[in-house]
C-alpha cells in the first residue's frame, strides 16, 4: 500500500525543512499544502523554498497559479486526485493550511461549482444593499447555514447563497454530505510540529517579519499590487502582505506594519495550533526537538 506522508503545524516551524530530510532517506512526491506559496510572485512572504532548493527537489502546487487565480479546497482536492493519486510514488503532504489538510483526510462537502455570474449579481447586491442585509436573506433561505456564519463573513454569505440557489438542497444540508478521502486508500502517516516556548516564538515571527522586508517584501507586494492592476487579489489579504498593502497606502506606520504583522502571523499560529485537535496525529513534535527524522522514519518504515 502506498504512503501518504503529512507534516503540519503553524508558520514558522520547520515544517519545510523536516520534508525535505525526510525526503532525502525516504524518497517522496512533495506536495505543498499551502494557499500562499500556490501563487508565483508570492515568494518572500509565504516564505516558499528557495529556487535552488526547488531546483534540485520538486515541490507540487508551488508557483503553480497567477496571483489573479482562485485556488479553493475543491480545486486543491482536484488537483491531487488528477494528477498524483495514480503516480507510483509514496506522497509527503507538507503545510500550515489547515482547511485543506481536514478535506484530505476526511473528503469534502458535495457542493456544485461556482457560478461567476451569479455571483457578481450578488456582490452587486451586496455593494448596494451590505452584507448584512445579505446575511439577513440567507436566514430566509437556510436559517441553519446563516446561524453558523457571521454576518461580517462576505465571502462564506456569499458562497452559502450561491448554492442554495443553484442547489435543490440547502447549503446546511449539503455540507453533512462528504464524497470520500482522495487518500482513502492510502496507509496514512500524520505528524505535527509547533513551537515550545509562546513568548520566543512571537520573537522569532518578528524577526522572521524584519527579515522578509530586507529581503524584499514591500517591492514584491508592490510588484503583485502593479500587476494585477487594482483587482481584489487573496494573496494580498493574506498575513504579512495584508499589513504590508496598508503601510503601502500610508494607513500604517513602517514600525505599525511590522507589530500588526507579528500580532497577525501569531494569531496565525494559535489558530493553526488550535486546528491539530481534529486530527488523528501520529506524534507531535517542538521545532527544537532535534531528533524529529530519525522517529519519523522509524514510524513510517515499520
Amino acid at each position: 500500500m502506498k504512503k501518504a506522508i503529512s507534516i503540519l503545524g503553524p508558520t514558522h516551524c520547520g515544517k519545510t525543512e523536516l520534508a525535505i530530510e525526510i525526503n532525502k532517506h525516504f524518497p517522496t512526491k512533495i506536495i505543498s499544502v499551502d494557499s500562499v506559496q500556490v501563487y508565483k510572485g508570492a515568494n518572500i512572504g509565504s516564505s516558499k523554498p528557495n529556487q535552488k532548493i526547488l531546483d534540485s527537489i520538486h515541490h507540487s502546487l508551488i508557483d503553480y497559479l497567477d496571483p489573479e487565480d482562485d485556488f479553493s479546497v475543491k480545486d486543491f482536492l482536484n488537483e491531487i486526485s488528477n494528477e498524483f493519486c495514480d503516480c507510483k510514488e509514496d506522497l509527503l503532504f507538507v503545510g500550515g493550511t489547515m482547511m485543506y489538510f481536514y478535506s484530505l483526510f476526511n473528503g469534502i462537502s458535495k457542493l456544485p461549482e461556482k457560478n461567476i455570474q451569479f455571483r457578481e449579481k450578488l456582490q452587486e447586491e451586496a455593494k448596494n444593499k451590505g452584507w448584512k442585509y445579505m446575511h439577513e436573506r440567507l436566514g430566509v433561505i437556510d436559517p441553519d447555514a446563516a446561524r453558523s456564519i457571521r454576518d461580517s463573513d462576505s465571502q462564506r454569505i456569499l458562497r452559502a447563497l450561491e448554492v442554495n440557489h443553484l442547489s435543490k438542497k440547502t447549503f446546511s444540508k449539503l455540507k453533512t454530505m462528504k464524497e470520500k478521502s482522495v487518500i482513502e486508500d492510502y496507509q496514512k502517516f500524520t505528524f505535527a510540529i509547533i513551537p515550545k516556548n509562546k513568548k520566543t516564538f512571537k520573537n522569532q515571527l518578528k524577526e522572521r517579519f524584519r527579515k522578509m522586508l530586507e529581503l524584499g517584501l514591500i517591492e514584491e507586494t508592490k510588484t503583485i499590487l502593479e500587476r494585477t492592476s487594482g483587482k481584489r487579489i487573496k494573496v494580498l489579504e493574506t498575513v504579512g502582505y495584508k499589513q504590508v498593502v496598508d503601510f503601502l497606502k500610508d494607513k500604517t506606520s513602517f514600525e505599525e506594519m511590522i507589530e500588526l504583522a507579528t500580532n497577525a502571523s501569531y494569531q496565525l499560529a494559535k489558530r493553526q495550533i488550535t486546528w491539530l485537535k481534529k486530527f488523528d496525529l501520529d506524534e507531535t513534535f517542538f521545532s527544537d526537538d532535534d531528533d524529529k527524522v530519525m522517529k519519523i522514519l522509524s514510524i513510517i518504515k515499520n
